[in-house]
């Protein structure tokens, strides 16, 4: 019902980073929150993407459980960012984390993501994506592009370096190395998560074949029982108009329908009124060009637990954001 980050693969992974975690569930609900210490060693429940609830009772029973674990574990407060059975059973949900003492917070996870349904045939899938990703994956071999699908982790050095490069160009901080090796060698072997490897045949200064072949582009995906996760992408700038990145994650998504999956998920997207100027407004832009649609989340929620404790974290957090 629930979110791959409240995934039992997911909670795995957590408990190989060092973290201790509480699971619960009842009638329409679950959670599994993580044992966080924030700033001043202010401890914190959080769940990422939780609690699941398929109706506002069950949420409001999910919230009072989250709590009475909190409170077992002696945290200072919680965080949650409950996620309904669909985008309707979330109507009136703010109404009632605000009726039980929650309040909005900064947010953690995304707050909006795109997401494309894969329950249609694959030509009504690739009718719905831009004619330019449409074209680039239907000439893959013309342009030399194969996509093979990982489950070794050791294959996760062609992401990282990736991803490292990403940050030396655009002076972003991304998930580390060792994070990322972490999460390939816990989620990986298992099937839960496949790394996506586009490979390019090279050509010589005349544009004949050297029969050597080239990683240009890698993206980590997550899979539950209904999607899947584009989690983390990367891809080498010296191929980026090959379009080994567009063609990989074309086959993503229509992978995903095979899987029996109900949609692909492409792990967050710039709100919906927000401005050229937003820093997520290209690669949403990009995101979109696949079809689909948003999925907006109610966001990240905290409620104290020990209120003078919470409030001596959150004055200093405001003197912090000045």
């Amino acid at each position: 019902m629930g979110h791959f980050l409240q995934s039992p693969e997911w909670e795995s992974f957590q408990h190989d980073l060092g973290f201790e975690t509480r699971r619960a569930s009842g009638d329409g609900w679950d959670f599994m929150g993580i044992e966080e210490t924030g700033a001043a060693r202010t401890t914190r429940l959080y769940a990422p993407y939780g609690p699941s609830f398929s109706s506002l009772g069950a949420l409001e029973e999910a919230l009072r459980a989250f709590e009475r674990a909190a409170r077992d574990s002696g945290d200072v407060y919680v965080r949650v960012e409950p996620v309904g059975a669909t985008p309707e059973v979330e109507e009136g949900a703010a109404a009632l984390l605000e009726r039980l003492g929650y309040h909005e917070a900064p947010h953690i996870q995304p707050q909006d993501t795109w997401v494309v349904d894969v329950t249609p045939e694959k030509d009504v899938i690739l009718k719905g994506m831009d004619p330019n990703h449409r074209r680039r994956y239907r000439g893959a071999q013309k342009r030399g592009v194969t996509v093979r699908v990982s489950h070794d982790p050791a294959d996760i050095h062609y992401l990282i370096s990736f991803m490292e490069d990403v940050e030396g160009r655009d002076d972003v901080t991304l998930r580390g190395a060792e994070y990322m090796r972490t999460l390939a060698e816990a989620l990986m072997p298992s099937g839960a998560a496949a790394l996506y490897l586009a490979e390019a045949a090279l050509k010589d200064e005349e544009g004949n074949p050297t029969g050597e072949v080239r990683v240009v582009a890698a993206d980590f995906v997550g899979y539950d029982d209904e999607a899947c996760y584009l989690m983390h992408n990367g891809t080498d700038r010296d191929f980026y108009k090959l379009g080994a990145n567009v063609i990989m994650q074309v086959q993503i998504v229509l992978d995903a329908h095979d899987l029996g999956k109900s949609r692909a998920d492409f792990c967050g997207a710039a709100p919906e009124d927000a401005g050229p100027d937003h820093p997520w407004m290209g690669f949403t832009k990009f995101k979109m060009a696949f079809g689909g649609g948003r999925r907006h989340y109610l966001g990240t929620w905290e409620k104290p637990i020990k209120k003078l404790r919470y409030g001596i974290y959150e004055a200093g957090r405001k003197v912090l954001d000045q």
